[in-house]
């Protein structure tokens, strides 16, 4: 939906037609030009000669008042030293990689759209936690307001849980403001409206990658749109050095014009004419030299360009395959501490029901327990959100 809907996708669409359009203006170059024209031409009076050749001198009419042209002129260029063809093969590629630069957005605004979904579960989930130490501490309160009452635990106790009640609340407040924008967040991606209901699945999937980081710095190598465009332009530049040589050599070409002409469309005269021509810039105070050098100088400039991005790749995979392990440890090590926080929570409150530990206690354990499961969150929205970006490192979400 975000795909469909993103305006700078759209704008992308138009530049890859856009660029479609250059490549076949580059290849009508090759192809034969042709030209026709039609004209009317209407004098003062017919052109005449006059001729002294006896006493009485002669008139002899040298046009007509009235005259009617029709032109055809056709040209085809034979020989351009492969300029015409390299230019179209430029052109080729530059397609191609307006249509990757349309992929590297997509893969940016998948990225985008992934991690505002697991946001968005996060966020919930982080909220049922804030509303479950809510009843949990309200639960203590009651207890403990019960236990003051029956003068069995000191005031400072009893403030102590209410204190902790109130901090409970406001933090149930702002999880209930971090869903709230979380949805909100989404629903831009998606361009719809920002209070649109987000339906969206409850649990956070847990899937792992099983590759070696060699096998996802080939994989980035062959699927990364950036690499992939830099070695177009890199290709480019190269049939630049052959367009900056074909200025050195001679351009030959095929020529036919055909002529009507008349003083009215019904009388005509017509000649044709037909031909090849040559011609060879000899010399132009070294610019072409210098275009030459410059093109070898691009060339030199891509493959430099090419060989940082394939640095910079290597570090971002190595960096999100590297996050990608810290996640799944830290989920496994969030998966045990859970049970362990619940089962100090549940033995704390026991004991103080039976009056062998205080509030404080069952307090510090709640906290623990509530820490415990919002880290559990944490690793798995954090380890879902490693992979996708280790994905969109390799080129290949």
């Amino acid at each position: 939906m975000a795909v469909e809907r993103n305006p700078q996708v759209k704008a992308q669409d138009q530049d890859v037609l856009m660029k479609q359009m250059d490549e076949r203006s580059q290849f009508s170059r090759m192809l034969p030009t042709a030209d026709i024209s039609y004209g009317y031409a209407r004098l003062n009076e017919a052109p005449s000669m006059t001729l002294n050749l006896g006493a009485t001198p002669t008139t002899v009419l040298m046009g007509t008042r009235d005259n009617y042209e029709l032109n055809f002129e056709a040209r085809q260029v034979l020989f351009a030293g492969g300029a015409l063809y390299s230019g179209y093969m430029v052109a080729k590629n530059e397609t191609l990689a307006s249509a990757i630069d349309r992929e590297r957005t997509v893969r940016q605004i998948k990225l985008m759209v992934i991690d505002a979904y697991y946001g968005v579960i996060k966020a919930r989930q982080l909220m049922e936690v804030a509303r479950s130490s809510v009843a949990s501490i309200k639960s203590l309160l009651d207890t403990s307001q019960a236990f003051f009452d029956q003068g069995m635990i000191p005031k400072n106790n009893l403030l102590e849980t209410q204190v902790r009640y109130a901090e409970t609340e406001q933090g149930l407040i702002t999880a209930q403001n971090a869903v709230r924008l979380a949805e909100t967040n989404f629903n831009l991606l998606l361009v719809r409206q920002m209070d649109e209901e987000v339906d969206i699945d409850p649990d956070i999937p847990l899937a792992s990658v099983d590759m070696s980081l060699e096998q996802a710095l080939a994989t980035a190598f062959e699927q990364r749109q950036e690499i992939r465009a830099a070695i177009l332009q890199a290709e480019n530049a190269r049939k630049g050095i052959g367009i900056a040589r074909s200025r050195f050599m001679p351009s030959v070409a095929a020529t036919y014009s055909y002529t009507r002409s008349g003083e009215d469309p019904d009388v005509e005269r017509d000649t044709w004419k037909a031909g090849i021509g040559l011609t060879w810039n000899l010399f132009e105070g070294g610019g072409g030299m210098w275009n030459y050098n410059k093109a070898h100088y691009a060339s030199m400039k891509a493959d430099y360009v090419l060989e940082s991005l394939r640095n910079m790749v290597t570090l971002e995979v190595k960096s999100a395959y590297l996050n990608m392990s810290e996640a799944q440890a830290r989920l496994k090590v969030a998966e045990k501490t859970i049970d362990q926080a619940q089962e100090n929570f549940r033995i704390e409150k026991d004991r103080y029901n039976l009056q062998v530990s205080t509030s404080t206690d069952v307090l510090r354990a709640q906290t623990l327990l509530e820490q415990a499961r919002n880290n559990l969150i944490t690793a798995k929205a954090d380890q879902a959100r490693a992979r996708a970006a280790l994905m969109a490192a390799m080129g290949t979400l």
